[in-house]
């Protein structure tokens, strides 16, 4: 009976320890549970935190101050204190919290934000753990810029210039001026390329915003020759040099009106013959449509300065035959003519119409054509009508040549601005709204005549002056966007 007994107490003791030592490993793992949930959560919020701080960050290595950024946005999400951590890494002070670098071979900048926090233990300092250390990396990539600017200063924007200026000064702002590009391109009577695209990179961001006129130009039209020049611009940096995002940016306030090519009255050199805007559109306040409008040239593709100078108003824009030509430029050149460029290979000369690209899905040729060919000469009479087209057709197909250019490192996109209520009027010969072919030469999407097969670009419209900031920010924002 005693030896029974014995044995009993014996198994009792060998229980108790089991159960001693079993609740010591469950109270373990119930530590690492609870804890470990904790440091998880800990960790998905440092994350999120380093992850909003390295994408800001980005956005602001154009302008402002890319580790304040960062700093505001990772304070914000992860406060002090957080889920009762006892330290955390301070932005303010942890060399290791932020890092910037730039790859030459991609052209990007990469921004690497890197942050721990410290969740003390509980239930875990039964196994001598006091304390977690959580620790969350995070990267941001910006592709770099090669932007050509091209803006309109013809007369017709008059005192809306003041608006127009400011928004595109604080549009190159945001540019980050060590690694970006920026051209910039102005169009009236002729275009000018006041800064041209840096070969190295970065630019001069100080004298881009500078050259952009303070007072308005004036002149006409010339957008052909203006957005050939912004493309030009673009192709002049060398491939293997060039940014992963290529882009024009293009603003006016009408429609293309001026044909640039060589003259019979100037021989040899390239020279604009440009109409007025019809018919006329009401309530039209600036006055800026005509049922007679003008044909006045030749313009000088560059300066602009009228040389020789000829000038005449028709009697009606539908009109053709004598007194509706000028008896010194009675003819269009076969093709336009581009003397102005920097770039190797580049096309100096277009047709002035095409079969193949379309308008509202029908042949440009045949929507938009020109009339009254003469045989005997080869060409096209330098009537309005022909004119009028001819300098609208050549707008849209030097946007395509640009799209479709395979010579650089990567492709070419155009983003167009229209402002005010002249590119909304029914005008030309079709007629038609010009913030159709805004449309067109940037390849939206909401175009009828889209290009799937091209890169894609926007057309912002401005219907005021005070619109004009709000569209070229949400440009920016766009190119911000495709530029991470």
């Amino acid at each position: 009976m005693t030896t029974h007994t014995h044995h009993l107490r014996s198994e009792k003791g060998v229980a108790l320890v089991y159960m001693a030592v079993t609740l010591a490993v469950l109270l373990v793992f119930t530590g690492l549970a609870v804890d470990g949930g904790r440091a998880y959560v800990v960790k998905a919020q440092l994350s999120k935190a380093v992850d909003g701080a390295a994408l800001g960050a980005a956005r602001m290595l154009n302008s402002g101050d890319p580790k304040g950024e960062a700093t505001r946005i990772f304070n914000a999400n992860f406060p002090a204190g957080y889920m009762g951590t006892s330290s955390v890494t301070d932005p303010s002070t942890d060399p290791g919290f932020f890092a910037m670098r730039t790859e030459a071979a991609t052209g990007e900048n990469v921004v690497t934000v890197v942050a721990s926090a410290v969740v003390p233990a509980s239930f875990m300092r039964v196994a001598s753990v006091n304390q977690v250390t959580v620790t969350s990396s995070s990267e941001a990539r910006r592709r770099m810029v090669d932007l050509s600017l091209i803006l309109d200063v013809s007369s017709s924007i008059g005192s809306k210039w003041g608006a127009v200026r400011d928004a595109a000064r604080a549009f190159v702002n945001s540019f980050d001026r060590a690694g970006d590009r920026v051209a910039l391109v102005t169009y009236g009577n002729g275009a000018s390329v006041l800064d041209p695209m840096p070969s190295g990179r970065g630019f001069d961001k100080t004298k881009v915003m500078a050259d952009i006129p303070e007072a308005l130009p004036g002149g006409s039209t010339a957008m052909v020759e203006g957005l050939y020049r912004g493309w030009d611009e673009l192709r002049t940096v060398s491939n293997g040099q060039q940014s992963g995002l290529r882009v024009i940016v293009l603003f006016t306030d009408g429609a293309s009106n001026s044909v640039p090519g060589i003259y019979d009255a100037a021989p040899g050199v390239a020279r604009g013959l440009r109409t007025f805007d019809f018919p006329k559109n009401n309530p039209d306040p600036d006055g800026q449509t005509w049922n007679n409008p003008q044909i006045q040239g030749l313009y000088d593709t560059s300066t602009g300065a009228a040389s020789p100078s000829y000038g005449m108003t028709v009697a009606n824009w539908n009109n053709y035959g004598a007194g509706n030509i000028l008896t010194q430029v009675p003819l269009l050149p076969l093709t336009s003519f581009h003397a102005n460029h920097r770039s190797p290979g580049i096309a100096t000369s277009f047709p002035l119409q095409s079969n193949t690209l379309t308008v509202n899905g029908a042949a440009q040729s045949a929507v938009r054509g020109l009339r009254h060919f003469n045989a005997a000469a080869g060409r096209y009479p330098a009537e309005v009508f022909n004119i009028n087209n001819a300098a609208r057709n050549l707008l849209e197909i030097i946007a395509n040549q640009a799209r479709a250019d395979a010579a650089g490192d990567y492709r070419i996109r155009v983003y167009t601005i229209g402002m005010g209520e002249l590119v909304r009027y029914m005008l030309g010969t079709m007629p038609e709204q010009p913030e159709t072919i805004l449309m067109r030469i940037a390849n939206d999407t909401r175009s009828p005549d889209y290009n799937a097969a091209q890169l894609d670009g926007k057309y912002y419209y401005a219907r005021t002056e005070a619109d004009v900031g709000p569209a070229f920010q949400a440009l920016q924002s766009q190119i911000t966007r495709l530029s991470k």
